[in-house]
């Protein structure tokens, strides 16, 4: 479900102000031309023109009808009994007469030019409804119109977004216009560049894949002809020294394109990664005890402190290449008879394992890019291929996880990998 963003609110206030300000500005219009002075309604003139007969008398009556402006061609005049005009103006065409009784016992007629009902105001004693329910249903019908012209605007901008975040990590079969239904907009536009994006980027992608699988078959073929080579010049005395510089050859060569179908395999297509539940742990102590034999041939030791499980869903073959080229690095690096310490530690994000070794350590302008495909921590063209830091950080990434490198004090380096807790495959979480 996707939620409403900043871009939304701001629609949404930018929209509710301005047609709430045009509300409540034409109201306030309304309201000061209907309650203007000097224009009193006609039903109020002669209802208080009642009221003074009935309680005052004729004199205290006579000076209402005397001060009257006669609006819009209105005429108001008190007639006595016997037709006699007493205030006002004379009325030719009378459309309202009332009969009243005045305190001194006089029967009087009022008579009006027009009827009550073609008056605009509200009648004797009634106030009518007030100010407060037309703002209120104003400021509801302006929320309600403002929220469906932002929605209208953001959500297309929302699935975009998301689309483009499925994009940038390797899921380029996502497509938005789908999601755009039957409108036609420049928004629609938009979403079909994007979909034509991702497609070239899936062809891109690949291209570049199936050519370093065909780059990685064409080197092999020729290993396996030089191993049959090295089979055959075995058999010839004298040649033994060439013979070992070609097998080592070979073998880094071999090892080269392992890592490049690894990596290659990591960034086009993390949806073909499975995973399975087990114990993260288990796989790092296993590796330990596999790097303690290469740490022994120059004295030293591989330390593994914290061992409290910790069950999840991941891809072990990932995790264990990760932990094995971090682990085999810092043995590589390390001090002749020191240790490298790996310390597991479990914690409600989920697992934080810390490498750390007694080597040189790294430039610290160098400490982010030491993960790129072939870096090398140190400028030793004979060690490794830069590879293995890169694996190791695309295969912590498709697990929602993290790695950095830091220097420690006072010499060597510390490579902190953070697994989180997983649910669901790692298709999912990529």
């Amino acid at each position: 479900m996707i939620r409403p963003g900043r871009l939304f609110l701001k629609l949404f206030l930018a929209f509710w102000l301005a047609t709430s300000l045009t509300f409540f500005v034409g109201l306030g219009i309304v309201m000061s031309t209907r309650l203007a002075p000097g224009t009193p309604q006609l039903n109020d003139l002669l209802d208080n023109q009642r009221q003074l007969l009935e309680r005052f008398g004729l004199e205290a009556a006579r000076p209402l009808l005397a001060l009257w402006t006669q609006p819009q061609g209105q005429q108001v005049g008190l007639y006595a009994g016997d037709g006699r005009l007493l205030a006002g103006v004379a009325v030719e065409a009378p459309a309202y007469a009332q009969a009243i009784t005045s305190l001194e016992g006089q029967h009087l007629v009022l008579r009006s030019s027009h009827a009550l009902s073609q008056v605009g105001g509200p009648g004797p004693g009634d106030d009518g409804p007030g100010p407060t329910i037309p703002l209120l249903v104003g400021a509801v019908l302006s929320a309600l119109f403002s929220a469906y012209l932002a929605h209208y605007l953001a959500w297309p901008l929302l699935h975009l977004r998301g689309a483009m975040s499925r994009v940038a990590q390797g899921r380029f079969d996502t497509r938005v216009k789908p999601m755009m239904g039957a409108r036609r907009d420049e928004i629609v536009d938009l979403a079909q560049d994007c979909d034509r994006m991702a497609r070239q980027l899936k062809l891109l992608v690949d291209a570049q894949q199936q050519l370093l699988h065909d780059i990685s078959h064409e080197l092999r073929s020729p290993l396996t002809r030089m191993r049959a080579a090295i089979g055959l010049l075995r058999q010839s005395p004298g040649r033994e020294e060439m013979l070992v510089r070609v097998e080592r050859e070979s073998e880094r060569i071999d090892s080269l394109i392992e890592e490049l179908l690894t990596l290659a395999r990591l960034q086009g297509r993390p949806g073909s990664i499975e995973s399975e539940r087990l114990d993260v742990v288990e796989l790092l102590v296993a590796i330990v005890d596999d790097a303690q034999f290469e740490a022994a041939r120059k004295g030293c030791q591989v330390r593994l402190q914290g061992a409290e499980p910790f069950i999840s869903q991941v891809s072990g073959e990932l995790l264990y290449r990760c932990f094995e080229n971090v682990i085999r690095n810092a043995v590589r690096y390390t001090a002749a008879g020191s240790c490298v310490e790996v310390v597991a530690r479990v914690d409600s994000d989920g697992l934080l394992v810390t490498i750390v070794d007694r080597g040189p350590g790294v430039e610290e302008a160098r400490l982010e890019s030491i993960f790129q495909p072939f870096e090398r921590g140190l400028d030793d063209a004979t060690v490794g291929f830069g590879l293995g830091l890169a694996i190791a950080q695309r295969a912590v990434q498709m697990h929602g996880g993290s790695i950095a490198a830091r220097n420690s004090d006072p010499v060597g380096l510390c490579v902190e990998i953070r697994v989180p807790r997983m649910k669901g495959s790692l298709h999912d979480i990529t």
